[in-house]
């Protein structure tokens, strides 16, 4: 049988030896009901291979030409909502927002007041009925149904299964009647073991209990999550092709959006088979932290891809468009794609740069996969030139009066009031 026991167990496990026996018998029966030796197997062979892409990736520039992309810029497309009639709006709010939380703490929030807390749900200061980016987000698209007479499904993204989002959100959709919207799913991330360097668990004590330590599978998990059939043979892709549904326009729960984005994401999409949102540098000094657009030509043919900051080169930071005006565009995290593109293409395994597993460990790469390289998937790319006025993103605790002020510059607390009068 595919079941640990206290010898291959503990051989695979980061000091299992300092755990009482009691503490090894409850340890191996949590990592039997949810980590078999299987599975444990598998998240190795998986980091393996993340790894390995990143020694590639590291190498992407080599016999490249750099090439400034494919870009439209906002202005020059249409924000009707008529362009949203075929498309699935994706947000992702699987962050518990750790470190919103300890920001919140240390401005005097009771730990009480923050045992339900995430960070897409948590309260905007000052703002229509104290709801958070994720209310405003579904209270806005449910607006657009109704004002503009189509339906336009969504998918909200949790963490894990036992995790307080993938708890609390469903909850909260229960109260407020899916906010109105007549397709709408909530989909869990799958999570990996977050080993070490040396490929080995590390547990740690919660409450009573044992458990190892994991991580949700990154940006990109809630991409792959959408074509797990599961058990009932269906994937949310299979879902959304049978209503009708071609394309996807992936966004976070935790920020709040110009009316005309979402729109325009759509309208831009048109033509083409992924779209990315990206800002226009205006100037590219050496440590800026943002992953940067390019085109890689390497003679025979070209890929767009996001090159992060140890991956670029000198050159990277002197591509300019035609006018000479603009550097490469940073990426936003926004994403539009046909759900074939999707279908067909499977992300690869990612590593992070080295993390903290545990205080007295050391760091190593989180596995899972990151929702940039569904650009370099595609054939026919494009980068949307978004003006950085039109989005704000919650990350820390001074970014939720600033939110709440943005939030009504959009216009949304009139649209959650309208939204309330509906239901």
């Amino acid at each position: 049988m595919d079941l640990w026991n206290a010898t291959s167990l503990g051989s695979q496990t980061f000091d299992f030896g300092t755990l009482t026996a009691a503490q090894q018998e409850k340890f191996i029966l949590f990592m039997n009901n949810h980590f078999p030796p299987a599975i444990y197997a598998r998240h190795r062979e998986f980091r393996e291979k993340a790894l390995h892409t990143m020694n590639t990736m590291r190498k992407a520039l080599n016999g490249a030409k750099q090439l400034f992309p494919s870009v439209v810029h906002y202005e020059s497309v249409s924000s009707s909502p008529d362009s949203l009639k075929d498309h699935a709006i994706i947000f992702t709010a699987g962050g518990e927002g750790e470190r919103l939380r300890l920001s919140l703490l240390k401005q005097g929030i009771p730990a009480e007041d923050l045992e339900d807390f995430t960070k897409a749900t948590f309260y905007l200061p000052d703002f229509y009925k104290k709801f958070g980016t994720l209310h405003i987000n579904l209270a806005m698209v449910s607006s657009l149904c109704t004002k503009y007479n189509i339906t336009i499904p969504v998918i909200v993204t949790t963490g894990p299964k036992e995790s307080i989002t993938a708890r609390v959100i469903p909850e909260i959709l229960k109260q407020y009647s899916n906010f109105g919207l007549k397709n709408i799913r909530v989909i869990e991330q799958d999570e990996r073991l977050h080993l070490t360097n040396d490929n080995r668990i590390v547990w740690q004590a919660a409450n009573d209990s044992v458990i190892p330590v994991t991580n949700p599978d990154e940006t990109g998990g809630p991409l792959m999550k959408l074509k797990d059939k599961g058990d009932t043979g269906e994937s949310v892709l299979d879902w959304l092709n049978k209503i009708g549904c071609a394309r996807s326009i992936v966004v976070q729960a935790t920020a709040l959006y110009d009316q005309r984005l979402l729109p325009m994401m759509a309208s831009g999409l048109k033509g083409h088979d992924c779209l990315a949102v990206g800002i226009l540098r205006t100037s590219f000094p050496e440590k800026d932290p943002f992953g940067t657009f390019v085109t890689l030509d390497y003679g025979t043919s070209q890929k767009t891809m996001i090159l992060e900051q140890d991956v670029r080169d000198a050159t990277t930071r002197t591509v300019v468009d035609n006018s000479g005006k603009y550097y490469l565009p940073y990426n936003t995290g926004f994403y539009a794609f046909d759900n074939d593109l999707l279908a067909n293409n499977d992300l690869p395994h990612f590593a992070t740069p080295p993390k903290e597993i545990l205080p007295h460990i050391e760091r190593a790469s989180k596995i899972g996969y990151a929702a940039t390289d569904i650009v370099p998937a595609a054939k026919n790319p494009v980068i949307l030139a978004m003006d950085q006025s039109m989005f704000g993103v919650l990350k820390t605790a001074d970014d939720l009066v600033i939110l709440s002020e943005l939030g009504k510059r959009y216009g949304l607390d009139k649209v959650c009031m309208e939204f309330d009068k509906i239901q």
